[in-house]
């Protein structure tokens, strides 16, 4: 099996893009008053990195998961500086680092 590593913004590891340090934010889902879900690329099926800010109280969390834009609201999501290794045939998350467990929103 042959995996990719992507970082938190879903860009592939040796990745050269002239744009130098974050890309801008493709679509933002203001899911709730307090939870939004931002996408860098296209919003299809294809699974990639996807953030999730929650903010409760004042204080804001922001996570990063993996997989399709239209699942974004159940898929795991985990610290944002986490790095994906992905299956290059299916695209599913085979682990991550250095995280490895899901966290759950702040509430």
């Amino acid at each position: 099996m042959s995996t990719t590593r992507y970082d938190r913004y879903g860009r592939a590891a040796g990745y050269s893009n002239p744009i130098e340090g974050a890309p801008e934010p493709y679509v933002i889902d203001q899911a709730t008053l307090t939870t939004q879900y931002i996408c860098y690329y296209e919003t299809d099926s294809a699974p990639r990195a996807i953030r999730r800010v929650v903010t409760v109280a004042g204080d804001t969390q922001v996570c990063v998961g993996w997989g399709a834009w239209a699942n974004r609201a159940s898929i795991n999501y985990y610290p944002v500086n986490s790095v994906f290794t992905v299956n290059d045939e299916t695209g599913a998350l085979v682990s991550v680092a250095p995280y490895n467990t899901p966290v759950a929103p702040i509430s």
